[in-house]
């Protein structure tokens, strides 16, 4: 395995991706124009996220298992 990658560097690199990728607010007039902001900048930071994971994509096999408890 040549690229070695560790949950808090993955984490780190994806939070790095997303604040890069946010636009600075801006104030729209009106309900509509405000979803219509809302949804670009979710989709500016999905394509974001989904490029940063693209590059470190690891097999099922490297994660271990978690067991959660209630």
């Amino acid at each position: 395995m040549k690229n070695k990658i560790t949950r808090r560097q993955l984490a780190g690199a994806i939070l790095t991706t997303a604040a890069a990728a946010q636009a600075p607010p801006s104030t729209p007039s009106t309900p509509a124009t405000e979803l219509q902001a809302a949804r670009e900048q979710n989709q500016r930071t999905a394509e974001a996220l989904a490029a940063a994971w693209a590059k470190v994509q690891n097999p099922v096999e490297v994660e271990p298992a978690f067991h959660f408890t209630a």
